[in-house]
């Protein structure tokens, strides 16, 4: 069969497929955003030359230590970091989700604490002229302001976490990469061209979806005068 009738034959699954590799990636991202996001806001919230062991001076030390470590595992090879797992969650879904979900944390991580930093110490010594205490001010203002750059960073680990998501068939996670690993060990063989062009379709389809939704949000989320 060629690619269409391919397609034709094995619509259904492929379409399932699809969906599920859609959903595991929506999953870790949220996950990881969110554990990114409030890790950010706690180590972002101090001055910028913070007392020797105050609050500030340690947030500052986790931030550092939390980025160091987080792009650390950045770098370890996605296939190795799947097999790493195996002996301690073994084969399965679980082991996709936890592995996909480390391999979002630095960049949403580094981007709300770049965008958290970033706002104008001038706006906030007149928030706390006002009397807005620290929660108040890292809510309101910093949030607010840093929050293109936060969903930037959303989106761009997202559109890695794709390609990534793949990789996790090897552990017999879900998505995608089911449909490619069986193309690619199969490749001379009938069908194996297929179902690697249609799964490499299929990822690049799942990624404009994801940008097209990540345009909608920006637009009802960021105010006209501070999208980037």
């Amino acid at each position: 069969m060629n690619v269409f009738q391919y397609f034709a034959a094995n619509s259904a699954q492929i379409i399932n497929l699809t969906v599920q590799h859609a959903q595991f990636v929506l999953y870790c991202v949220a996950t990881g955003s969110i554990i990114s996001i409030v890790l950010g806001l706690i180590v972002s919230t101090g001055e910028p030359n913070p007392r020797r062991f105050s609050f500030d001076w340690w947030a500052t030390g986790v931030r550092e230590g939390s980025l160091l470590v987080t792009a650390a595992v950045l770098t370890v090879p996605s296939l190795a970091l799947f097999v790493l797992f195996l002996p301690i969650t073994g084969l399965g879904t679980t082991t996709a989700i936890i592995v996909l979900t480390i391999y979002t944390l630095y960049t949403v991580l580094r981007n709300t604490v770049a965008g958290l930093t970033a706002v104008d110490r001038s706006v906030l010594e007149s928030a706390r002229g006002l009397g807005y205490g620290r929660v108040r001010r890292l809510l309101t203002i910093q949030l607010p302001l840093a929050w293109p750059v936060i969903l930037n960073g959303i989106r761009v680990t997202t559109l890695i976490s794709i390609s990534i998501a793949v990789v996790a068939s090897i552990v017999q996670g879900p998505g995608l990469g089911k449909l490619l690993l069986t193309g690619i060990t199969r490749i001379g063989a009938a069908n194996a061209f297929p179902q690697v062009l249609i799964g490499t379709v299929m990822c690049l389809v799942v990624a404009a979806v994801y940008e097209i939704v990540f345009a909608i949000v920006s637009r009802l989320t960021i105010p006209r005068g501070i999208r980037v």
